[in-house]
């Protein structure tokens, strides 16, 4: 089952969307809970079955939704993958006994079943764009609300396990790609204002010495007292600021670093061309150099589409699911080089 996702690209890692030189992909998600059940931070092993059970059946009714993955029956490298593709969250893959997914053909809209809340209703769009994704779970909710009853209070709104979510239990997360304001220092910066504004940020691959890839997720925290018209609106507007940053900074390094910020670019892609051996935190520090000169248009032979697909490709779950469990670190290495290799003509 796993395989056949791999075979098949989402449509937003092949599809251009608004800003993707800056934001790879939206993430909508709509949180709710069952009525008649405790939340699942105290739900019993046999309340989990029996929620799961009474989702699934609710689901089966939603024709684009035809196959149910159970996390508990898949293998680590299998969840890994979800994980890559930006379908379940790390603590989903480390904990998935009762947990299921469902995912639709073009694999843009995702239910999580029995995670932190009973069901979440997730869609992905390429680039930044909070409407289309919106558009989706809310369709979505009214058809799943339609066969399963969820948890309303008329002052509150929808109640969840988390107070963060209390209200219209709406999330919108954006993964960013921000090298410049990393290389200019300005990320404990953004990182201030976006707290001050009720948002978080995070690195999504983190190491003891950092972020890797200048790559973040951005999510609001507050749904309580906003309609989600307004998160909507909040949302872009802090997440245009951002991307303006970025700009800045891009703006500031080509007046005043030029050249030390060309040679970076130049050397990165001279590397990941020809490499025959790459680990995945050159990997991805190489590619964020290379994404750059595409965005800033030294690098004219290849796209922000490419890149995309290149990266998720290329990283370890996807690189074991295509070729098998490769087994040893150094072969997974070996094989990522010649994925970028090959699409390069290095």
């Amino acid at each position: 089952m796993i395989k056949s996702f791999n075979d098949q690209l989402p449509i937003w890692l092949t599809t251009p969307g608004p800003y993707s030189d800056i934001v790879i992909l939206t993430k909508v998600s709509l949180y709710r809970d069952l009525c008649g059940y405790n939340f699942n931070t105290k739900t019993t092993d046999e309340e989990k079955e029996e929620i799961l059970e009474l989702l699934i059946d609710g689901i089966h009714n939603i024709s684009e939704f035809d196959n149910i993955l159970s996390l508990g029956e898949l293998k680590s490298l299998e969840k890994r993958f979800l994980v890559e593709r930006s379908f379940i969250s790390n603590k989903e893959m480390i904990d998935g006994k009762f947990i299921g997914l469902a995912l639709n053909k073009l694999q843009n809209n995702i239910l999580v079943l029995n995670s932190e809340e009973h069901l979440k209703i997730s869609s992905i769009s390429p680039g930044f764009t909070i409407q289309v994704p919106f558009n989706e779970c809310d369709r979505l909710d009214d058809e799943l609300g339609d066969e399963l009853d969820f948890v309303y209070d008329e002052e509150l709104g929808f109640l969840t396990s988390s107070i963060n979510k209390v209200g219209t239990g709406m999330e919108i997360s954006v993964l960013i790609h921000l090298p410049a304001v990393v290389i200019t220092g300005g990320v404990g910066n953004l990182l201030h204002v976006l707290e001050e504004h009720s948002f978080s940020i995070q690195g999504i691959f983190k190491t003891k010495d950092g972020v890797q890839g200048s790559l973040f997720k951005i999510k609001n925290e507050f749904t309580l007292g906003l309609s989600e018209e307004e998160i909507m609106e909040k949302t872009e507007e802090e997440i245009k600021k951002t991307i303006q940053m970025e700009i800045d900074a891009r703006e500031y390094l080509i007046q005043n670093v030029r050249y030390e910020t060309e040679d970076k670019i130049w050397r990165s892609y001279g590397i990941i061309k020809n490499a025959r051996v790459l680990n995945l935190e050159d990997f991805l520090n190489l590619t964020s150099a290379v994404r750059l000169g595409v965005s800033l248009g030294f690098l004219k032979d290849i796209n922000t589409l490419d890149l995309n697909r290149w990266m998720i490709q290329a990283l370890p779950g996807h690189i074991r699911i295509a070729n098998g469990d490769v087994g040893q670190e150094r072969e997974e290495n070996i094989l990522r080089a010649n994925i970028i290799r090959k699409n390069l003509g290095g």
